[in-house]
């Protein structure tokens, strides 16, 4: 069966699979490069995937000093993949000491949640470096969209996020376009210990036994190095694929205009 991209007909006739590949950068160019390749292995095409590529990854190594990392997304793109922006530095700042600070800041994001704590001045600070180190690069088209780090934004950051002009921003919720959230349902894993891959990976089962809609499929670079997601990822990719069209988030958006 050919998964590819066959147009809006088809996009309307059966559910969407978007599948993104999270927190692309110097640092996990040889992950990130793994992950590219089990989902291109599986059968989801370049052009139908999206990458989230962090600026300046926790302020050790900007997109546009690396050539290595900047060629190898320029090709993605000439291929057809959506690049994206996906915070600038992906680090939060500060502490969170209430109980819900705790859980989403540390408990769900591990201290990654950038945009969380974030009042204003400090988002748009974060786009506006953000974006011009992606310019520097040659990466111009991955300006025009966003999602924060951990899917997570401040109230305030929000307001700005969406006040941008992005053509959409992700949240943790779905995808925000048009004024309403789209593809709500969400499969990613959580690789930073093997308990957190086992219990991720048993939740992505159970997930993609139900009734096919329109999902998120998350891949992160941690996710490479554990053998029980990578397992779980290319069966989530085996079951979903039949039953869904594989569409970037800029395609999948498209069709619902």
């Amino acid at each position: 069966m050919n998964h590819g991209n066959h147009g809006a007909a088809t996009t309307r006739a059966r559910p969407a699979l978007l599948v993104s590949v999270h927190d692309v950068s110097p640092l996990t160019l040889e992950q990130s490069r793994r992950a590219v390749d089990l989902a291109i292995s599986a059968g989801v095409p370049v052009s139908a995937l999206t990458i989230l590529v962090i600026p300046n990854h926790e302020e050790r190594t900007a997109i546009d000093d690396d050539a290595g990392t900047r060629d190898w997304l320029t090709k993605l793109a000439s291929d057809g993949a959506d690049l994206v922006m996906h915070g600038y530095t992906h680090r939060m700042s500060g502490r969170c000491y209430s109980p819900r600070g705790l859980f989403w800041a540390y408990g769900f994001a591990r201290g990654q949640g950038e945009l969380y704590r974030s009042d204003a001045s400090d988002t748009k600070m974060r786009l506006d470096r953000g974006r011009a180190i992606l310019r520097r690069a040659g990466l111009e088209a991955a300006t025009t969209r966003f999602v924060p780090p951990a899917w997570l934004l401040s109230r305030q950051a929000r307001a700005v996020v969406r006040g941008e002009g992005f053509d959409f921003c992700e949240e943790l919720g779905g995808i925000f376009a048009n004024g309403e959230l789209h593809a709500r349902r969400l499969v990613g894993w959580g690789s930073l210990t093997a308990v957190e891959a086992r219990a991720t990976s048993w939740w992505a089962a159970m997930q993609r036994g139900r009734s096919a809609k329109d999902t998120r499929l998350a891949i992160h670079p941690a996710d490479m190095t554990r053998p029980v997601s990578v397992a779980s990822i290319r069966a989530c990719l085996a079951s979903l694929l039949p039953r869904c069209t594989p569409l970037s988030y800029q395609a999948y958006l498209a069709g619902r205009r």
